[in-house]
């Protein structure tokens, strides 16, 4: 009987753990994202629970808990699916045949006709009260099979009402059990969605946070020079400076909120070959004049002049400016930023490597997220655009880093020269046609 009954009610469990399997976290709602899938396995449940039936206490009576993914399809999915789960029942339960078999399809009719109208309010109820109904529905199912037996085949209620006890009992337990796994998976389902939604909503209010932050210092410039001039008649010579510093505050103000764009509307198609050691060379001398301000002297340690990757050009170069700016600002007493350009055969690195304060492990993990920043004026605005540049070229970051010792930042790229290299040649596609096609595959994985 033992082994009987576990393994029916492993051909119960069966659908429900193949359910969380197959389908994605935050779409696993029963019967509603994916009807078909569930209807196919819930009826292999049922076919299997009465291939391999049991004895209970007497070995006059076989049985099984078909009944069980009956109601709970039922339930969940409504009467398209009770009426399919019924003929599947109906259908194995007359291949089967021997006594017995009109009433268990006339029960089977029964459950799969009148459990859905039931559907509605189980959806409204609390999990106690769903536990409660179809505990219930369980219980009164074996009651008319008990009953039909004693009409039509003549057995004394009396003689039989402890083996139907004690079947009511199983099936009512596990079926309420099955009810309570089903409602434990919806309702982590609900919580992941909900903690996706506040995450996202939390994501917004950065946004907002530090975008309104860095644009008030601009915007409060602005007005004050327009006020200024309102009120005061000022010469030529210096209303046009008021003018070239009002410039000044709105073309900061414009970087600003391409760096917002950047990282909430990343844009795709501006990707070509180009040399990571040409690009990085020219934010050197960029950053070259603020790095000596702050006492920073920058070298490069190695530099692979081959190494090539398909990158937006302007998009690289800010995201390598704003690495080394963070770099040069860690050291306040100054010290030394290193270069670094390697390549294997299938990836290109950026290596940059500062002497500042360095972060934690939690500062760490933390980069990148909206409004996080380990400088004290810092929103965290330049970060998140720099992993976002790095994401759309398909790079990833890197971080090593030690509280007082410093930081490695290490970009790592696919290596797009070692890839025509070892390309064979082809007198119908030459190298520049196969970058092409190789631009067209970077495309089609960022846009899907």
């Amino acid at each position: 009987m033992m082994t009987g009954m576990i393994n029916n009610i492993f051909f119960i469990i069966f659908p429900i753990v193949v359910y969380q399997l197959l389908t994605t976290t935050g779409q696993r709602n029963f019967f509603v994202s994916h009807r078909l899938s569930l209807t196919i396995l819930f009826s292999i449940s049922i076919i299997l629970c009465m291939m391999f039936p049991y004895q209970v206490v007497s070995e006059d009576y076989i049985f099984d808990l078909r009944q069980v993914p009956m109601i709970l399809g039922a339930l969940y999915g409504g009467p398209l699916v009770s009426a399919v789960l019924f003929l599947v029942a109906a259908i194995t339960r007359i291949i089967i045949g021997g006594d017995g078999m009109y009433i268990a399809v006339l029960n089977q009719l029964i459950i799969a006709a009148g459990v859905p109208f039931l559907r509605p309010m189980y959806m409204r109820i609390n999990r106690l009260m769903k536990v409660v109904l179809v505990f219930i529905i369980s219980i009164v199912s074996l009651l008319f099979n008990m009953l039909a037996g004693h009409f039509f085949f003549g057995d004394p209620i009396h003689d039989i009402i402890e083996i139907w006890l004690v079947l009511m009992l199983n099936q009512g337990a596990i079926t309420a059990l099955t009810a309570l796994l089903i409602e434990h998976i919806q309702r982590q389902e609900y919580m992941f969605n909900s903690l996706l939604k506040h995450e996202k909503m939390e994501t917004v209010s950065h946004f907002a946070a530090a975008v309104s932050h860095e644009l008030r210092n601009p915007l409060q410039s602005i007005k004050g020079f327009v006020q200024l001039m309102k009120e005061y008649d000022y010469s030529r010579d210096k209303q046009i400076e008021f003018h070239e510093m009002v410039l000044k505050e709105i073309e900061s103000a414009e970087d600003l909120i391409d760096d917002y764009l950047v990282y909430a509307k990343p844009t795709y198609g501006q990707l070509e070959a180009s040399s990571v050691s040409c690009e990085v060379q020219h934010v050197l001398k960029i950053m070259v004049p603020y790095a000596n301000g702050k006492g920073v002297e920058m070298h490069i340690t190695e530099m692979d002049g081959n190494a090539e990757i398909l990158m937006d050009r302007h998009k690289f170069q800010q995201a390598i400016v704003n690495i080394i700016r963070n770099g040069i600002e860690a050291m306040s007493n100054g010290g030394m930023l290193a270069i670094a350009i390697k390549s294997t055969p299938s990836k290109v690195s950026v290596h940059i490597t500062d002497e500042g304060i360095g972060m934690t492990k939690e500062e760490v993990r933390r980069l990148g997220e909206p409004y996080f920043s380990s400088k004290i004026k810092g929103t965290g605005l330049g970060m998140m655009v720099t992993y976002s540049i790095v994401s759309q070229m398909n790079g990833q970051i890197f971080v090593d880093s030690e509280k007082g010792k410093g930081t490695e930042f290490r970009l790592e790229f696919p290596n797009l020269t070692n890839s025509i290299k070892n390309k064979p040649a082809s007198s119908s596609e030459d190298a520049g046609l196969f970058i092409g096609k190789l631009m067209d595959k970077r495309k089609n994985r960022l846009f899907f």
